[in-house]
C-alpha cells in the first residue's frame, strides 16, 4: 500500500474513533439520568405465542432511483418462550444489559444490497459507493425490566453472523429481479467487496413515556440509545421517536433493519382501534462501516466515510384484524465524502401473531 494512503487512512481512523469516544460519555450520562426513574410494578405477560415480521426497504420508494442503499429484506420471528441459556448468559455478562420481568427472543434472517449512483458502467468508479451485499442471521434478547401505567423501559441485546461479498448473493438477486421486471441490470457487480464473514454485537435501550390527549388520543415520547461493535459496523448513537394515535401501549413500534430505529414484531391486538403516526430522529458516530470502508483484511474498493450520520423517519402504522401494517419513509444524511445527495428509502412492515 502507498505510505501516503496508509497515513491518510490512519489519521481518518483516529478521527472517527475520537468522534465515537466523545459521544460515549454523553450516552453513559444519559443512561444514569433516565435510570433515576422509580421502579414500577412487574409487567404481566398479556399474550403467549410468537410473532412473525416481514420488512422490506427500498430506495425506489424514496428517491425513486436504484442507488446507495438499494434494498433490504428481513424476516423475523419473536417468541415469548424462555430464551436459550447461552443468550441469557451473554446478557448477564454485559454490564449495560438489564434482565427484566418479561424476556423474549427474536430470530431474524435478512439481506442488504448497496450500489453506487452509477450502475450502468462495468468499470470501477473509485469516488462512488462500493457494490456490496450482506446476508445475515441474528438472535436478539429483548427484556422489559421497568413498567408503570404511563411508562416502560426495555433493552435489546443482539448477536449477528453473516457474509459480505459474492457469497451474499446480492448481485445475483438484484439482477435476477431486474430481469424479471424488465429493468436494466446493474453492470458493476464484478467490483463488489470480497467475501468476508461478519460478526456484530448490538445493544439498544429504549424508554417510553405515554401522555393522554383530548379526543381519546395518546402521545408518546421515546428516547433511545444504541451501540454496535464488530467488523461490519462499529458506532454509538441515540435518538427520539414520537408517536400520536390510539392504543399506543399495545405496540412498541414496528421493526427496521439495522442501523435503524428500534422496534419489534410484538404487538397486542384487542377490540379497540389501534393506529398511530410516528416520526423520529437518530444520530450515529461511526468508527466502522464495512460497506464504505471496504474489506477488513483484504484490499477492496473503499470511500472516505462520514463520521457522523443522521436518520429522519416518518410513517403510519395500524392494526387490522390482528395484523399490524406500517409504512414509512427514511431520509439518511450523506454517508461518504463526495456523495451527491442524501439517501432516501421507503419501508413496509407486516407483523402478525402465530
Amino acid at each position: 500500500m502507498n505510505p501516503s494512503i496508509e497515513a491518510t487512512e490512519t489519521v481518518a481512523t483516529a478521527r472517527n474513533c475520537h468522534a465515537v469516544s466523545r459521544l460515549v460519555p454523553f450516552l453513559l450520562l444519559s443512561l444514569l439520568v433516565f435510570e433515576q426513574l422509580p421502579a414500577a410494578t412487574p409487567l404481566v405477560r398479556n399474550q403467549d405465542g410468537g410473532f412473525w415480521s416481514i420488512q422490506f426497504e427500498n430506495d425506489l420508494w424514496g428517491s425513486g432511483d436504484d442507488r446507495f442503499y438499494s434494498h433490504g429484506s428481513e424476516l423475523s420471528y419473536l417468541s415469548l418462550d424462555d430464551p436459550p441459556g447461552w443468550l441469557l448468559d451473554l446478557g448477564r455478562g454485559i454490564p449495560l444489559f438489564r434482565m427484566g420481568d418479561v424476556n423474549a427472543l427474536q430470530y431474524s434472517f435478512g439481506q442488504k444490497i448497496f450500489t453506487p449512483q452509477n450502475t450502468q458502467t462495468s468499470r470501477l468508479v473509485t469516488d462512488d459507493r462500493p457494490y456490496a451485499g450482506w446476508l445475515y442471521a441474528s438472535a436478539k434478547l429483548l427484556s422489559r425490566y421497568r413498567s408503570g401505567p404511563r411508562y416502560q423501559v426495555g433493552n435489546v441485546l443482539g448477536v449477528t453472523l453473516g457474509l459480505v461479498g459474492p457469497s451474499s448473493l446480492a448481485g445475483d438477486i438484484q439482477n435476477g429481479y431486474h430481469d424479471l421486471i424488465g429493468v436494466n441490470r446493474a453492470q458493476g457487480w464484478d467490483n463488489q467487496l470480497k467475501d468476508e464473514p461478519g460478526l456484530l454485537l448490538t445493544y439498544t435501550r429504549k424508554w417510553q413515556y405515554f401522555h393522554d390527549l383530548p379526543g381519546g388520543l395518546e402521545f408518546e415520547t421515546s428516547p433511545h440509545l444504541v451501540g454496535a461493535l464488530g467488523n461490519i459496523y462499529t458506532y454509538a448513537g441515540g435518538g427520539m421517536m414520537l408517536r400520536i394515535g390510539q392504543g399506543l401501549q399495545n405496540d412498541i413500534a414496528p421493526p427496521s433493519i439495522r442501523p435503524g430505529f428500534p422496534g419489534i414484531p410484538y404487538f397486542h391486538s384487542d377490540d379497540r382501534l389501534s393506529w398511530y403516526l410516528f416520526a423520529g430522529i437518530e444520530g450515529r458516530a461511526l468508527a466502522r462501516n464495512i460497506f464504505l470502508d471496504g474489506n477488513t483484511f483484504r484490499d477492496s474498493h473503499r470511500v472516505d466515510r462520514e463520521p457522523l450520520v443522521a436518520d429522519l423517519q416518518f410513517g403510519v402504522a395500524f392494526h387490522v384484524r390482528g395484523i399490524r401494517v406500517a409504512v414509512s419513509n427514511i431520509w439518511r444524511s450523506r454517508e461518504f465524502e463526495g456523495q451527491a445527495e442524501p439517501v432516501q428509502f421507503g419501508a413496509i412492515n407486516i407483523s402478525f401473531p402465530f
